[in-house]
């Protein structure tokens, strides 16, 4: 597979240079398509964000080195956001001076919820392949296109897997685990923090513990002392890494370490987690996106499984002590690669609405994400869903659905647990 990534090496380095002048995507032949893409490159969710940059970076080197779309070279503009001000900022200058007509984003659902804003007002659209907060699909922008499941059912799916998998290895019946949940408190957490108190509610499980924190906090202390007390079967947490590390860290010093830990989202998935963590985290589930999955996934399209072990060739020649996968990137390398292969070709010009209509008209059995794109009216892929991963030997392995995984679920309880 080497030999592809060569191949578009070559034809990128053959090419002639892209255009740096002004001018929207549709309005002739001879011009680029110039996309934009949006990630926090600094700040505390940079490592993450870095990645997904590098990952949009080779989606679009690949489509050039096929040709480009509709005879058009991709032309693509980088903006840094750290917080949901610069999102926006950002999101209007590469739409009003750099002349993008579409953006790809942007790891953090803040960021997506102002970058959604922008794009509305300017007829530009947002493929967004990181924030999963219900907001952004449920408040009826027109301009987005989101390829993941939501942050409700993401909590569902962690609360379900928990009951039906997990309450056993306990010797606890499935209604009698004891559910605590912990998340900050932005519109990613609140969203999926929601989703697991409803389906534990649905299901009769009992919520001994719930608080929300500020990803400002310094101190967890109370969070430790208020779980110690509760003592609950298992945790649900969502977090973005920084404080996930924090709130572990602190949950070892007070001794209130629950048997097990659900992470739903960034900050559990992310490779730093687990670094700094260390053995520890052998265990620990962080329902997500999915991620390095194995190839026989993608068996029934050789074209995708090819792109997809091209992706990650290109990929590790950026970033070689990743071996393990990139939940973010992957999923950002799928957003753009799949719309700029798989729906702006077939629109019937690259304007806003023809793009916006081959975007829900189409539907794709499978990406490269391993589940498929169906794209509704509110702009979510209602072909997504989470996957439950763990973290084991410091790599993430896919334990459910039977259909991806790659592995099963250990340390179940966890060695370490206090509580």
């Amino acid at each position: 597979m080497r030999k592809i990534v060569f191949v578009l090496l070559a034809l990128l380095l053959a090419a002639p240079a892209l255009s740096a002048c002004g001018g929207s995507g549709d309005s002739g032949a001879d011009e680029t398509f110039k996309v934009g893409a949006i990630y926090p490159m600094s700040g505390s969710n940079a490592f993450q964000g870095q990645q997904c940059m590098a990952a949009v970076r080779i989606a679009v080197d690949f489509i050039n080195g096929k040709g480009g779309v509709q005879g058009r070279r991709l032309e693509l503009f980088e903006a840094d956001a750290p917080d949901p001000n610069a999102a926006a900022t950002e999101a209007g200058r590469l739409i009003d001076q750099k002349g993008v007509s579409v953006i790809f984003g942007s790891l953090a659902s803040g960021n997506a919820i102002a970058i959604a804003g922008v794009c509305e007002k300017s007829g530009a659209l947002l493929v967004e392949s990181g924030g999963i907060a219900d907001a952004l699909t449920d408040q009826g922008f027109r301009c987005v296109l989101r390829i993941l499941d939501k942050g409700g059912l993401r909590g569902a799916a962690g609360v379900d897997y928990l009951a039906d998998a997990v309450a056993g290895r306990l010797g606890k019946a499935g209604d009698k685990l004891r559910l605590a949940i912990i998340h900050e408190d932005s519109s990613y957490g609140e969203s999926v923090a929601a989703g697991a108190r409803s389906r534990a509610e649905e299901l009769g499980l009992p919520v001994v513990y719930d608080a929300s924190y500020s990803t400002s906090v310094r101190d967890m202390s109370a969070l430790a002392l208020g779980l110690r007390e509760a003592a609950p079967d298992a945790l649900i947490t969502v977090n973005y890494v920084d404080d996930a590390v924090l709130l572990f860290d602190t949950l070892r010093q007070y001794g209130a370490v629950p048997k097990v830990i659900m992470g739903c989202g960034a900050g559990t998935t992310s490779p730093k987690f687990a670094e700094d963590i260390g053995v520890d985290s052998d265990g620990i589930f962080c329902t997500d996106m999915p991620t390095n999955l194995s190839l026989d996934v993608f068996a029934s399209d050789e074209g995708i499984q090819a792109t997809v072990t091209a992706f990650r060739e290109a990929f590790l020649d950026v970033y070689p002590d990743m071996a393990g996968g990139s939940i973010a990137a992957e999923a950002a390398f799928a957003g753009a690669y799949t719309f700029l292969d798989g729906i702006a070709p077939s629109a019937a010009s690259l304007g806003f609405e023809d793009l916006r209509e081959a975007a829900l008209s189409i539907k794709l059995p499978l990406t490269t994400l391993g589940f498929g794109w169906d794209i509704g009216e509110d702009g979510q892929n209602y072909a997504a869903a989470a996957n439950i991963n763990q973290w084991q030997g410091g790599k993430v392995i896919t334990v459910h659905p039977s259909k991806m995984k790659n592995g099963e679920a250990v340390n179940v309880p966890l060695p370490i647990a206090d509580i």
